[in-house]
């Protein structure tokens, strides 16, 4: 946690200027703006958003200021001002908030006028519902950038006013509002790791290298190795101690293992070749990534703020699954694989949270109506081997009956097909059962060579496993009659068996294109769906972000996965 601690170093108020003279703000000119549900001075000055809270808020307090005690400038809105002013330590923009404008009235020597003294009243309420309500939920809807979302927050566990009473009396806003925010550690280092590459990012020199080949393969000569060497250090890429060689031309040894950390870091196919890619990221290594992660904190918002269980994180665009021991989402406690997603703009695995109930080792493959209908019956008809040389069965009121040419005539129409338990079946050995809408799950696949592959968006929508055995054994932990050799026995039978885990383990399949690690590495991934070009799209019109959740769709997979 040493992380999150220094982070809260950033973001501890400065010491409040000496107070303004000012014209205490008027009732009517509270009112008359709240009224009108505009503000003329904001960057956003629509404040439907936030303007029933606040005529609440006021109301309650017979209409007396929070940020002023008679005609001056309160302590506590000194400390919010500059709270605001490092907005974007968090990711956040402080223009989204005002604190240039604000900070530009309240350091003037006098403040003239009672209507003025209102608006920056209104405007400190305006912005410190905003931050408070960006930091709990997240400032756009989650449903709108993902249609299947499904993770909700209580309705009553965030109450903005009483946010905003709390930090009109305290001189540490960032005590009230580190409540607000995700408690994860990760959610922290990413925190961390933008402030790094913001400072990084202003220094212009640092990716400027020298002209290269159009590829830079291990063993060329380069002038810029010392260069190219800088730059991988202070983006934490290069862990030599040693002292360079005196001819330092080759490109070799370690800084072509920093190279492949970057790629790899990139999520690149780690080969050590300078590329159009990697040679793209060289030069422009930190203005993208730091709105990938400024995007990921967003998502991280959208979070659950904790977990029934040590929950499951399948992360789409690193096409990795991650299983926690415990709720501290702590990296040694976890166990971390491959995975396969669905097919990007085709059959994408929908972004949502369920809960695990059980496992099926030796599994059926039910196979869904439209493969069915549309592949297997005219497969079948035209070959009268089709079906057992692929291990199909045709199942009628839940017995198997005979592949006969009318019994294949009759599928969709009361007979179903579905293929036999083994090394064959789709779906592998085993399968996790999470309920939802979409009939995603986590499995299994004959299918192994696609993991060997850096960018594995193949599915039909659910996840195919690297290592389904690891995962049956972490999941099963806490039933000693699994051993490894009954759960290798049960995933080589030649029937299903059923095992209920004795509680269910939160799933989450989320979508994040950063990622802060402890060790202090991080990870950038491909938008492979395009999610975050969505939501950058939606932040960009600005407060009060009215863009509405759509309809779910409730698409089943057409597949296995």
């Amino acid at each position: 946690m040493r992380t999150r601690f220094l982070l809260c170093g950033l973001l501890i108020a400065a010491v409040a200027p000496a107070p303004v003279a000012a014209a205490r703000p008027s009732q009517e000119a509270l009112q008359r703006l709240l009224g009108e549900a505009r503000h003329p001075d904001l960057r956003w000055p629509d404040i439907r958003d936030v303007a029933g809270d606040l005529s609440r808020l006021y109301t309650s307090r017979q209409w007396v200021p929070l940020w002023f005690a008679g005609d001056t400038l309160t302590a506590p809105a000194w400390a919010l001002l500059q709270v605001l002013d490092q907005a974007a330590n968090r990711g956040l923009n402080p223009l989204d908030y005002d604190a240039p404008w604000l900070e530009t009235q309240l350091n003037r020597s006098a403040v003239p006028g009672d209507s003025l003294a209102a608006r920056l009243e209104l405007a400190l309420s305006v912005a410190a519902a905003r931050y408070a309500t960006a930091l709990r939920l997240g400032r756009v809807n989650p449903a709108a950038v993902h249609a299947t979302f499904r993770i909700s927050t209580p309705a009553d566990s965030f109450d903005v006013t009483r946010t905003l009473t709390s930090l009109a009396v305290t001189p540490y806003p960032n005590e009230v509002l580190r409540g607000l925010e995700p408690p994860f550690l990760h959610y922290y280092l990413l925190m961390a790791a933008l402030v790094r590459y913001r400072e990084l990012s202003r220094d212009s020199a640092l990716v400027v290298l020298p002209p290269m080949p159009a590829r830079l393969r291990p063993g060329d000569l380069y002038a810029g190795v010392p260069t190219l060497r800088r730059l991988l250090r202070l983006l934490g890429d290069y862990r030599d101690s040693t002292a360079a060689p005196i001819l330092d031309t080759v490109y070799a040894g370690a800084v072509l293992e920093g190279v492949k950390r970057f790629q790899m870091r990139q999520g690149f196919a780690p080969d050590g070749v300078i590329g159009d890619s990697t040679r793209g990221r060289l030069q422009q290594p930190f203005a993208q990534r730091i709105r990938q992660m400024e995007l990921s904190l967003e998502r991280w918002r959208w979070m659950p703020r904790s977990f029934s269980a040590p929950p499951i994180i399948v992360n789409i665009p690193a096409f990795r699954l991650y299983a926690f021991r415990t709720l501290r989402l702590d990296e040694a406690d976890m166990l971390a694989m491959n995975v396969v997603v669905g097919t990007a703009f085709k059959t994408e695995t929908p972004v949502f949270a369920a809960d695990l109930e059980y496992l099926i080792f030796s599994p059926y493959w039910d196979v869904t109506p439209a493969i069915a209908l549309n592949e297997i019956k005219p497969a079948a008809l035209r070959n009268p081997e089709f079906l057992t040389r692929n291990r199909y069965e045709l199942v009628e009121q839940g017995e198997p009956i005979a592949p006969w040419p009318e019994n294949v005539a009759r599928i969709g129409q009361g007979v179903r097909v579905r293929q036999t338990p083994g090394a064959h079946n789709a779906l592998g050995r085993v399968k996790f059962i999470m309920p939802n809408d979409y009939q995603v799950y986590l499995h299994d696949t004959p299918s192994k060579a696609l993991f060997e592959r850096t960018r594995r968006d193949a599915s039909h929508g659910c996840i195919r496993l690297g290592d389904p055995f690891a995962l049956a054994k972490f999941l099963l932990r806490d039933q000693p009659e699994w051993t490894d050799e009954a759960i290798r026995a049960a995933m080589a039978a030649e029937e299903p068996t059923t095992v209920r885990f004795r509680e269910r383990i939160p799933v989450h399949i989320t979508y994040a294109t950063a990622v802060a690690r402890q060790n202090g590495d991080v990870f950038f991934y491909p938008d492979i769906y395009g999610h975050d070009r969505t939501l950058e799209a939606l932040l960009r019109k600005g407060y009060p972000y009215r863009a509405s959740a759509r309809a779910a769709p409730v698409r089943q997979v057409q597949d296995p996965g």
